[in-house]
């Protein structure tokens, strides 16, 4: 019986990508910590500190095929440690007494913390891949509607014209920036260690001598990781920075989702998100509807990233270790990255067949008729009088009695006396022609498809 909606029969199917799931399932986990156990005994055989035949015993032994998860849980349940349920039940399944060399000055933060490394290390390079996907389909948008001109909207009210590739390029732009995020951060999150219980590799030094910071290194660089200058096991910040990645981005992914959300709203009818019209119900009793569901999703998850990440990131390690941060680890981090996952999932099918409706986008411009463009008029104004707050009032006014009156205000400041005494009527409207107050748009969305 599943306890989790990610687990769920009936929705468990729309929740994360089928590999981001693969990383986080309890016998992958249990493969991950048997892969270190390997790569430790092989190390340690390499520095004549175990027999070699012993480490190839562990080595054919080191799966799960060998090394049953109902064993583990079972032993667990007596011995309430999983490292040394793993341990025994992997004991068991080695021949000719090999098994007694598993975990040799090892800790049980050296095997969790090291395999949580790699896992997130994969899991941020699958979370680059999906954001160069999103973004590629931003970036055709971005260049198919650098000219479908629509509404530049601030605090609600309309602003200035802009084209629908002018905001898919910044929506672009954003996600850009986390791709570097992740990037750099990896170079914080993908260490990990093999130091023993307090992390100054007193068991491994004691074993090996000088040879012990070799070991880690050498054991690390199997799993694809760094060796850090001094124990981490105290630190878990860089867990909390991983968490702070994936909140982070999930604010950009909200925004996107919630503007899709505002302009497939009937009355503006600007975009929306694709929908399958033969399958796809979007009310009981209301046939007609066609609701952003996936926006929706996005956007609900988004706030849960956000509240794992707050939740985290008030937890430390006390002194060298306690128990209570693994409990966080194993509740919130795979469920943030599963959560993530799904955002990354529904925005890439949202982005590569939003619909936009240019007819609209266009209609919704003009029904200031002409307003937009005071701005563009003011300026106008100020260039052929020299006076920018002259300019600046008298347009001011003539848009507040254009409002007031109910007049278009093309028409009202083509035919203000205050206003065609600098200028003539077809100098006024193509001022106010928004194709004509464009700025750098081109050649901004260009430098972001070609960054």
């Amino acid at each position: 019986m599943s306890l989790h909606i990610l687990d769920s029969s009936i929705y468990g199917k729309g929740f994360a990508s089928a590999r981001i799931r693969s990383l986080f399932e309890e016998e992958n986990i249990l493969q991950d910590w048997l892969d270190f156990e390997v790569a430790l005994a092989e190390v340690q055989a390499e520095l004549g500190l175990v027999p070699a035949e012993a480490a190839r015993e562990i080595r054919a032994k080191g799966d799960t095929t060998h090394v049953k998860l109902a064993r583990v849980a079972e032993i667990y349940d007596k011995t309430m440690l999983s490292s040394v349920a793993m341990i025994r039940a992997f004991k068991e399944a080695c021949a000719g007494g090999a098994g007694e060399y598993l975990h040799l000055g090892a800790t049980t933060q050296d095997i969790f913390d090291t395999t949580l490394a790699r896992r997130l290390g994969r899991t941020l390079d699958m979370f680059m891949e999906d954001l160069g996907e999103i973004r590629a389909s931003l970036n055709r948008l971005a260049d198919a509607h650098r000219r479908t001109l629509m509404p530049g909207i601030t605090h609600g009210q309309q602003a200035l014209p802009v084209s629908f590739g002018f905001v898919a390029a910044i929506w672009s732009d954003m996600l850009r920036k986390h791709i570097e995020r992740m990037a750099e951060a990896r170079k914080r999150i993908c260490v990990g260690t093999v130091s023993g219980a307090v992390g100054n590799f007193a068991s491994f030094a004691f074993l090996l001598g000088d040879q012990a910071q070799e070991m880690q290194d050498k054991v690390l660089a199997r799993f694809g990781l760094a060796s850090p200058p001094i124990s981490v096991q105290p630190q878990i910040e860089r867990w909390t920075e991983f968490l702070q990645l994936l909140a982070l981005m999930s604010v950009s992914f909200e925004k996107i989702a919630d503007e899709i959300f505002l302009f497939q709203r009937n009355e503006f009818s600007l975009l929306e998100e694709p929908f399958d019209t033969a399958h796809q119900i979007s009310s009981s009793t209301m046939p007609q509807k066609r609701n952003p569901n996936r926006c929706e999703m996005i956007k609900a998850l988004a706030k849960k990233v956000r509240s794992n990440c707050a939740g985290f990131s008030d937890i430390y390690m006390r002194e060298m270790r306690d128990h209570s941060p693994f409990y966080m680890e194993d509740f919130m981090i795979p469920e943030t990255a599963l959560l993530a996952s799904t955002i990354l999932e529904q925005a890439k099918f949202v982005l590569a067949g939003l619909k936009v409706k240019a007819d609209n986008m266009r209609r919704n411009l003009d029904l200031t008729e002409g307003a937009l463009l005071t701005e563009a008029l003011m300026l106008a104004l100020a260039k052929k009088t020299g006076r920018k707050e002259t300019g600046f009032a008298l347009v001011h006014q003539a848009a507040m009695e254009s409002f007031e009156q109910g007049e278009p205000f093309a028409d009202y400041a083509a035919g203000l006396a205050s206003i065609r005494e600098h200028m003539e009527e077809d100098e006024i409207r193509a001022v106010l022609d928004p194709a004509n107050y464009m700025g750098l748009n081109d050649r901004l969305i260009d430098t972001v498809i070609k960054g």
